[in-house]
């Protein structure tokens, strides 16, 4: 929604107003730039190559309030008026993509590349393209050119970091977001990004230390928490993830990630009862997510009331078909474990090896509270053996094996 604004002075010309409106959206004052930029439009006789402009400031100040179809529409008649212009190409194409259009902001952002080849914002922008349509040599390629242009873009490291993930060539990342970090030293977000690498590769000294760089950096940012809170869970220690997970949840009380995250550090830090709040929370704000379903239910079991009619109603929102569903069906009994495993191992490479890790968890975990104990606590410690210790559930096994062993 527009502020409302006192009406410009009606001496102004239209020329005036054009140019107090370019200079309000270059202070970002967007929504007194539509103004102005309304006030000129119906006020002055421009060329068409000058209204053109107008039309494009409008649609940047469109765009940047989220108001995507009239940002669209305002680009539309800017290329109309200024075809040879290449930044309204640019930012239609951003607009595309914000729709998930991904193949009309490629187009866009071909026909800005023609119209200035040597535009290292705009390689980037279409290896960004290029990443979300799953892309990824591509968009590594239209990232190395922009590099090639503008080596101190560190955005363009940043990104192509993102794209290296995407091989899971986590070395590769590490190396871009050194790169990232090294020219804009308060990247928080690099910092953030290289700790969750140093995580997977079970460094998780040097994880916690960019966890706490990025949080320095940018305390506002729930997100930086909640990754320092999992780096925590990841090594046994809740209570510090509590503490990290609270303040996530401060900032952004909305997130179900958070609640997640925290009731199973409530789950492990022997607070079930938060837990099972945290845990039914987190199931409300996603329904259709097997996770909370399953870590409910394993916290109901701790509680030593399974309940079964909340588990059927859970299960009901879910997808059974898809990963992890399937466990959901075993807890209810219409499905046995060789079938989740088998289920849970279909997918190729690490992504079938963490499926599997979670299945001989969630089996393991579950029997090892009821009838067949040994059963239990042998695919807890398969889990514990072969399964990274930079996965949840690994530092979870654990808990589950230690809490037997206290309590015999």
């Amino acid at each position: 929604m527009l502020c409302l604004l006192a009406s410009p002075s009606a001496a102004q010309t239209s020329r005036e107003f054009a140019r107090e409106a370019f200079a309000a959206k270059d202070r970002k004052q967007f929504p007194l730039a539509i103004q102005l930029f309304n006030e000129a439009i119906k006020q002055g006789q421009f060329t068409p190559e000058q209204r053109g402009f107008i039309l494009y400031g409008r649609g940047v100040s469109y765009d940047a309030l989220g108001l995507r179809d009239l940002a669209l529409g305002d680009f539309d008649a800017a290329i109309a008026l200024l075809p040879d212009f290449p930044n309204s190409y640019v930012y239609r194409a951003l607009a595309w993509s914000d729709r998930r259009e991904f193949d009309k902001a490629r187009d866009d952002l071909m026909q800005a590349l023609r119209l200035n080849p040597t535009s290292a914002l705009i390689h980037n922008n279409l290896g960004s393209v290029y990443e979300r349509k799953g892309e990824v040599d591509r968009a590594i390629e239209s990232y190395e050119e922009a590099i090639r242009l503008d080596p101190k873009s560190a955005q363009a490291f940043y990104n192509r970091a993102h794209a290296f993930i995407a091989r899971q060539d986590y070395r590769a990342a590490i190396s871009d977001y050194d790169r990232a970090i090294e020219l804009q030293r308060d990247f928080a977000d690099a910092y953030s990004n290289r700790g969750g690498m140093y995580l997977l590769l079970g460094d998780t000294d040097k994880a916690i230390g960019d966890f706490d760089e990025a949080i320095r950096l940018k305390g506002t940012d729930p997100i930086f928490w909640s990754n320092r809170a999992s780096a925590y869970m990841t090594m046994g220690r809740y209570k510090d993830a509590l503490a990290d997970f609270d303040r996530a949840q401060s900032i952004d009380p909305g997130n179900p990630a958070t609640y997640l995250g925290r009731g199973r550090a409530r789950l492990y830090s022997d607070e079930i009862a938060g837990a099972i709040e945290d845990l039914r929370i987190a199931a409300r704000l996603r329904p259709t997510n097997a996770f909370p379903a399953i870590w409910m239910h394993i916290a109901r079991i701790h509680q030593g009331n399974p309940d079964r009619e909340e588990l059927e109603r859970n299960a009901a929102r879910v997808d059974r078909s898809q990963w992890p569903g399937q466990v959901l069906d075993f807890y209810l009994g219409r499905l046995d474990m060789d079938r989740v495993r088998e289920n849970a191992g279909g997918s190729a490479g690490a992504e079938g090896e963490r499926r599997l890790c979670e299945a001989d968890f969630f089996v393991g975990e579950f029997l090892s509270h009821g009838r067949q104990k040994d059963d239990g606590r042998r695919m807890l410690r398969t889990v514990v053996d072969r399964c990274r210790p930079v996965d949840i559930i690994f530092a979870a096994a654990q808990a589950e094996l230690r809490e037997e062993k206290t309590s015999k």
